[in-house]
């Protein structure tokens, strides 16, 4: 059996490329931040290897959190409770309350695993706040872009479509997004 067929492998498709694109946009902008505060000019912080552990940990959480929490569900719901029916506004409406979520939880999460032990709660909630502005409004511009692209790639690749799978009537489908037509 094809992980990367059907409905599952569709969403893990979905989910490994928007992790790999935010996540490397993410690691970068974290460490070149952290690089240029005063004091930390000469150390290795944005280097290849520092890129690299950035990277995986912060891959790792959005794996985890993206198979978890079906955010990009919930902004659907939401659209679906404020009645708006436009597509391009339900892409950007869901695609915020995604954004949120998965933009939040990998940065605080490993804000949290890389200061906690040296900085406790105050240095992980100083360092998550400094960045986090500018790390929504680029993983908005990324996921807004990107997530129709990654659609059409996941339908290609797994041979699943969501726009064609039956779903009960009234009900959204938490486990898979469906492709605006944007």
């Amino acid at each position: 059996m094809n992980p990367f067929k059907g409905p599952g492998g569709y969403g893990r498709i979905v989910n490994g490329i928007m992790n790999i694109i935010l996540c490397v946009v993410l690691s970068f902008y974290v460490l070149w931040t952290v690089q240029n505060l005063p004091g930390n000019e000469a150390l290795p912080i944005l280097t290849p290897l520092g890129f690299f552990v950035s990277f995986v940990t912060s891959f790792c959480v959005g794996e985890f959190v993206g198979d978890h929490v079906p955010a990009l569900a919930w902004g659907q719901k939401l659209c679906d409770a404020l009645r708006i029916k436009n597509r391009v506004a339900r892409h950007f409406i869901s695609v915020s309350i995604l954004c949120l979520v998965m933009v939040c939880s990998i940065s605080f999460i490993c804000t949290w695993i890389n200061n906690v032990q040296q900085t406790g709660m105050e240095g992980v909630m100083a360092s998550w706040l400094m960045v986090l502005p500018v790390l929504l409004v680029s993983g908005y511009i990324i996921q807004l872009i990107m997530l129709p692209i990654c659609f059409k790639i996941a339908t290609a690749v797994s041979g699943f479509d969501p726009n064609k799978a039956p779903v009960p009537e009234g009900e959204v489908n938490a486990e898979m997004p469906v492709e605006p037509s944007v």
